[in-house]
């Protein structure tokens, strides 16, 4: 009788145990499931929302929406603003010409085909998509606080401002909102480069002289607490001219890389007592009245001063309050 019931009591903890197994079992079968159903519904999100993106893509990529459509003549004002500063240009008739004149900076020498660029860039402007006022949530196109925006007045006082937001992930260009409409659109990346222009991309750098080996009668150089050596060409018994290697390397005095245009502080670049002095003697073409071309003597004098971050040189031309930067490689030409 004993026996009987013990073997009935290890049937039921027998039992008990399966009935325990089959609950974990069908706990980790049920957590299985629900971990499978996340991943596939993620996975399917993610689908959805590359599909979305391919379809916007080619959307974008097979059409063209127009902005604005007017002529740069009509435009009397230009100011856009980047993270370095605002830009404000007028429009200013001087005697037959006209020229970009920037307001709020009294000297500024303007590069009025780079803002004529700028200007041009937003007078006939596309757009690869269009997202409707109504539709328009600023924030989702980073344009809440946008840190670059355009203006241009026109002649007749109507004007037309845009705001550029991010760069848009399904295409090559940038999210723009035009306030004119409320619109916004997908511009290309090239509007966000012109908007992006620093201030000394818009200044218009001197005229370089510039002289053939055949033309220059002597080269000094001056070291500054040194000696001063001469080069002049030799001239052989039967008149044939041979010229020193430095006339070649002088035919470009300096690379157009502006430093800073409007210098009053030279010594900064070690520029008011220079290291070497680079004096070039030549025959210059000068045009006169009549528009008939001669030559006549000339002297260039370029100022090299200390080297930049990059090794490269400080220098000014003719006694200008323009410095620019000469490569290392054509400086040490010059530099004994």
């Amino acid at each position: 009788m004993e026996e009987r019931e013990e073997r009935l009591r290890r049937l039921k903890r027998l039992k008990q145990k399966r009935m325990i197994s089959m609950a974990v079992l069908f706990v980790i079968i049920l957590g299985l499931g629900g971990a499978y159903f996340a991943v596939n519904r993620q996975n399917e999100k993610k689908a959805a929302d590359e599909a979305k993106k391919k379809a916007e893509k080619e959307l974008a990529a097979n059409q063209t929406v127009d902005i604005t459509s007017f002529s740069l003549t009509d435009v009397a004002e230009i100011e856009f603003t980047n993270e370095e500063a605002t830009y404000h240009f007028v429009w200013t008739e001087i005697g037959n010409y006209g020229s970009w004149v920037r307001q709020g900076v009294d000297v500024f020498p303007t590069n009025d085909e780079k803002v004529q660029t700028i200007g041009d860039e937003f007078c006939q402007m596309t757009g690869s998509m269009r997202i409707p006022a109504e539709d328009v949530v600023l924030a989702d196109y980073g344009l809440e606080d946008a840190k670059y925006s355009a203006r241009l007045t026109l002649t007749d006082g109507t004007e037309h401002r845009f705001l550029l937001g991010d760069e848009a992930p399904y295409s090559e260009g940038y999210y723009m909102l035009y306030e004119n409409t409320g619109d916004v659109f997908v511009v290309r990346k090239n509007v966000y480069t012109l908007l992006s222009t620093k201030e000394l991309k818009l200044v218009l750098g001197e005229t370089f002289p510039s002289a053939e080996p055949e033309s220059m009668m002597e080269i000094r150089i001056e070291v500054r607490d040194g000696e001063t050596i001469s080069y002049k060409p030799e001239v052989a018994d039967d008149g044939t001219m041979t010229y020193p290697q430095i006339f070649y390397d002088s035919v470009r005095f300096v690379a157009s890389t502006i430093q800073e245009y409007n210098c009053t502080d030279f010594a900064q670049y070690g520029l008011d007592d220079p290291y070497v002095t680079v004096t070039v003697d030549y025959l210059g073409y000068v045009m006169d009245d009549a528009g008939a071309i001669t030559r006549e003597p000339m002297t260039m004098v370029a100022e090299i001063g200390d080297k930049t971050v990059s090794d490269n040189y400080f220098v000014r031309i003719n006694g200008s309050d323009f410095v620019y930067i000469m490569t290392a490689a054509h400086a040490k030409k010059y530099i004994p």
